[in-house]
């Protein structure tokens, strides 16, 4: 009565911008947002990490409700949904993290001093 059973190991939620984001993008990400409108089941999000100015929006379907201004790092699956025009792509989150106590501002100095770490690495 012994039976293998085999696990696959899931990858890691890689760090991204929603404007990266498109229907080919595979496996788990991860983007960090702050909530700009929100309801039951669904929310649309700002990324936090572009320049003023520049940061896209998606939709995202998550259990719950999210709280509007508040900043949370989003884990899930991008996914297109049909609507009247086409398509769009939609995040469907597995995990929701509130971070409004996180500073961005040494998040992106800690993000740019790992990068030079890897080059220095690297060479």
């Amino acid at each position: 009565m012994s039976e293998q059973t085999a696990f696959r190991r899931k990858q890691p939620a890689r760090l991204m911008r929603i404007r990266e984001l498109s229907k080919s993008v595979s496996g788990p990400v991860r983007i960090m947002c702050i909530v700009v409108d929100a309801k039951e089941g669904v929310a649309t999000v700002q990324d936090i990490m572009d320049e003023l100015g520049k940061a896209a929006t998606i939709e995202t379907t998550v259990e719950g409700v999210l709280q509007v201004g508040q900043k949370y790092i989003l884990i899930g699956e991008v996914t297109e949904r049909k609507n009247k025009g086409g398509t769009d792509l939609r995040l469907d989150v597995s995990l929701a993290q509130n971070i409004n106590a996180l500073d961005i501002k040494e998040f992106k100095e800690a993000l740019k001093l790992e990068q030079s770490v890897l080059q220095a690495i690297a060479k």
